[in-house]
This record gives C-alpha cells, structure tokens and sequence, in this order.
C-alpha cells in the first residue's frame, strides 16, 4: 500500500481534495470526500475477494481514491467528474509509481464508473457497484430531494 500512501500524500491530490470539500461544505446531499472513497474502496475490495477477481489491493485503493476526484473540475468547469476524473487520475498514478497497465485500468475505470454497460473492465464494474453500495440513500435525510433516480438509489443494507 506504499503507493496509495504516496497517492494520498500528493500536493495535487491535498489541493483537489480540498477544493470539493470546501465546494461540497453547504451541500446537504451526499459528500465526495475521503470518507466516501475509503468506504468504496473496502467495498471494491470486499467484492473483489467475493467474486474472486484477483485484483491487487492497492490498485482497488488507488480506483476508489481517485474516481471522484474530477469533481473539483466540474465545480469550476462544468466537465463531467468521470472524464476531468481519468485524466487526473493517470497524472497522480504514474506519480505515485503505478505501471502503465494498472495505470490504464484505473483511469479507464474512474472514466466508466457513472455508467457502466458494456465493457471487460472488471474493476470499473465493481468500482460503479461499491460506489452505490456505498451510500445510505435509504436512511438520507434529504432522500426526498435527491436528484438520482429511485432505481440509481441504494435502497438498504445489500452487498
């Protein structure tokens, strides 16, 4: 996990991390934070293990730290998060000492994680699973005003 923590330790992942806490501070819907990327990742991993997959530990770490981080982008920009997302992703990666391939899967993943249909990508398919599983949508006190759809909604405590 030395790579992950070089990941997290990166001055441009600090400055974007913090740029969607502070755009999310007044937002009563779901956060973007460390919190929720941790919490995709044991997820991924979890699903990973289960379904017997055979990923490393520290490229799902790496997915799930990385896939939101596009939202500082779309804040400022209006370019959707999983595209400013896979484009930050490979930066930060190949920083932290990632090879190319698992370079390529991740960002591929972080790009395919709001919509996953078609595709081999296994770890984009676990990373758009977990990132759903990962919200309480079914005990969100501003369920009612949610802008997702009630099918997108993760509606109890389901692995």
């Amino acid at each position: 996990m030395e790579r992950v923590n070089k990941l997290i330790t990166d001055e441009e992942y600090i400055r974007l991390s913090e740029s969607i806490e502070l755009a999310e501070r007044e937002r009563k819907f779901c956060r973007h934070g460390l919190t929720h990327s941790l919490d995709v990742a044991r997820i991924c991993y979890i699903l990973n293990l289960e379904e017997n997959l055979g990923i490393k530990k520290d490229v799902i770490y790496a997915c799930a730290l990385v896939h939101d981080l596009g939202r500082a982008v779309e804040y400022e920009s209006g370019l959707p998060h999983h595209e400013a997302g896979s484009l930050i992703a490979r930066r930060l990666l190949e920083r932290a000492g990632f090879e190319v391939k698992e370079v390529s899967l991740i960002s591929e993943a972080v790009s395919l994680h709001k919509d996953v249909t078609e595709t081999e990508n296994r770890l984009a398919i676990i990373l758009c699973r977990a990132d759903k599983l990962s919200r309480m949508c079914f005990d969100c006190a501003a369920k009612e005003e949610c802008y997702w759809k009630e099918e997108k909604k993760n509606g109890g405590v389901v692995l």
